[in-house]
């Protein structure tokens, strides 16, 4: 048994709240679109206890996500790679509110060289030490920024960023190929057959984009699936790219909403790769283990 607390996972474009007993169990959660970019002229503090001024104040509150990056309540420097659970709690930011709470702040990660010269990421490093107890060495955490994270032994040792949930969303809301769409309902033949033609040529993305148009102006795919065509293009794009040099017979955890997560998984099991869902709840874990560690529960 430990302390209760107050989980907070952060994001762009999204809040969530928890409040965890101390035996673990999220006893109530809270979720909104107000991420940090909606939040005005520096109103964290005001946005946060709108959410969650009824928990109790005496309970500290452990943060993670963009909440602590240059558009968010306080910027942390990340901490370098590799890195587990330990080096994250070295970092531990403690804020005090004006409501009396005590905020530890967690930073993200980051990783000088590869492709990028650059990656970085806030929040998804916390869902990964969530599920450390599944052995696993490879972990995807879509989104509007997808993640692709190695471990080993208990490490972060690389991961790779695509802008992914971005581009789809660009792509649908502003751009011409989003003109001939009349819904984003999911549907299934329409998200293969895209994932289908990213992975038969995935280097032509840009020009396997265009069919989405010309597939819709000829009635090939149908203006109501043209959504899900589109997102099995991206996602599918992704995956080829993000797996071309992993052993064919490894194991993926996806760690995300049954929404997106479920179709990553149905992405990469159509092309022959062992995909399983993690736990929805991977952060708060990976937030009490981080906590426990610096003896803030």
């Amino acid at each position: 048994m430990h302390k209760p607390f107050i989980a907070l996972d952060w994001g762009t474009t999204s809040f969530r709240a928890y409040l965890v007993g101390a035996d673990g169990v999220v006893k109530d959660q809270f979720a909104d679109a107000e991420g940090i970019l909606a939040v005005k002229d520096g109103g964290f503090e005001a946005v946060l206890e709108s959410h969650i001024g009824s928990w109790d104040k005496s309970l500290p509150v452990v943060a993670a996500g963009m909440i602590t990056s240059r558009q968010g309540w306080i910027e942390l420097p990340y901490a370098d790679c590799p890195a587990g659970p330990a080096e994250l709690a070295k970092h531990i930011h403690i804020h005090k509110s004006k409501s009396g709470r005590a905020i530890h702040f967690l930073t993200g990660l980051h990783l000088a060289g590869g492709d990028l010269g650059h990656d970085v990421m806030r929040s998804e490093e916390t869902q990964v030490f969530g599920s450390l107890d599944l052995g696993a060495a490879h972990f995807v955490t879509p989104g509007t920024h997808s993640k692709w994270i190695d471990v080993v032994e208990g490490k972060i040792t690389n991961f790779a960023t695509y802008i992914t949930g971005e581009m789809f969303s660009v792509l649908r809301n502003h751009s011409i190929l989003g003109r001939l769409m009349t819904s984003d309902a999911d549907d299934e033949a329409a998200f293969i057959k895209g994932v289908d033609k990213a992975f038969a040529d995935p280097a032509g993305f840009l020009h396997s984009l265009f069919s989405v148009r010309s597939l819709g102006l000829f009635n090939e795919v149908a203006a109501d699936k043209l959504a899900s065509y589109l997102s099995g293009i991206v996602i599918g794009t992704e995956v080829a790219h993000a797996t071309l040099s992993n052993d064919r017979l490894a194991k993926y955890v996806i760690l995300a909403s049954s929404g997106i997560g479920s179709r990553y998984v149905r992405a990469m099991k159509h092309a022959g790769l062992n995909a399983v869902m993690g736990d929805p709840l991977a952060v708060v874990k990976g937030e009490a283990v981080v906590a426990r560690m610096a003896g803030v529960i």
